[in-house]
């Protein structure tokens, strides 16, 4: 079952533009005879598309290089911004994520089509359905939006496969190389004001062995990944906060009701607030 979303609730999203800054980089990963340009695809703005599966091919070398196993997915990194010519004078907020999961239907698809990956993009950012539990993503993004920001979406494993789980759920060497690429492509072209927010334990060890690989990372904020299996993490981070911090009318603000049960709006209201208030203490 779909996320049952209005448009109103995420109007400054609908509205954005999309691009695809990085594409040079990540269509290193496929057959280029295939798929060429994202934007035919998915097209120039957010949740506009519809659910028609995308189909590719991964190059031999590098199934090699990563020791792929197919049928796999990979997301086309987005840049959303409130409008096309929006300032560059406040930060470029980068939301790393973990990796393009599939699911058992969306893989099945695939060697029908001739082909070994099915593309996406990160969080399913261009379909107009909200696919099961994106609804809180989408909130997020909306609401930076609003704030007059505009958003980078990638992730920091690049290809994902069924095996790809447990222990081999790690970002590699070229996982690595490939988000380093992004970074100097969005520092020289986009903006060179970056603020990093890693969504996940697998997103904030993957930033930092790009700290080990590079000189200079752009300041970045480590919070638990927002997806509905983390909600309980979110409880206890904001409970947390009005004890230590913030006074208990703060617990009570986002659960007004003793048996309040966490839904998407009070974790996407809590994660908007963090990234926020983080993104102000370090604009240069």
């Amino acid at each position: 079952m779909n996320d049952i979303i209005e448009e109103k609730e995420v109007n400054v999203l609908k509205n954005a533009s999309m691009s695809y800054p990085t594409w040079n980089v990540i269509k290193k990963l496929l057959d280029n005879d295939k798929f060429n340009d994202p934007e035919k695809s998915f097209g120039d703005k957010p949740i506009e598309k519809g659910n028609d599966p995308i189909y590719s091919k991964i190059k031999g070398d590098i199934i090699k290089e990563y020791q792929v196993s197919t049928p796999c997915g990979i997301d086309i990194p987005v840049l959303l911004k409130p409008t096309p010519n929006t300032s560059s004078d406040n930060p470029l907020i980068l939301i790393l994520g973990e990796s393009a999961l599939r699911n058992k239907e969306e893989l099945a698809g695939i060697e029908k089509a001739n082909a070994n990956v099915i593309l996406g993009t990160p969080y399913a950012i261009h379909l107009k359905e909200c696919p099961p539990k994106c609804g809180v993503y989408r909130k997020v993004f909306d609401a930076i939006l609003k704030k007059g920001y505009s958003i980078y979406i990638t992730d920091i494993i690049k290809i994902w496969w069924e095996e790809k789980k447990g222990n081999l759920l790690v970002p590699n060497d070229k996982d690595i190389e490939v988000f380093r690429n992004e970074l100097d492509i969005l520092r020289n072209e986009i903006n060179k004001n970056i603020i990093i927010v890693a969504w996940g334990k697998k997103a904030q060890n993957g930033l930092e062995e790009v700290r080990k690989s590079q000189e200079v990372v752009p300041p970045s904020l480590s919070l638990p990944h927002p997806g509905q299996r983390n909600w309980d993490a979110w409880k206890l981070r904001i409970f947390e906060k009005a004890v230590y911090d913030e006074g208990i009318t703060y617990a009570k603000k986002r659960y007004p009701e003793k048996k309040s049960a966490t839904n998407e709006e009070i974790v996407a209201n809590e994660v908007v607030e963090e990234i926020i208030s983080f993104v102000e203490q370090h604009k240069k």
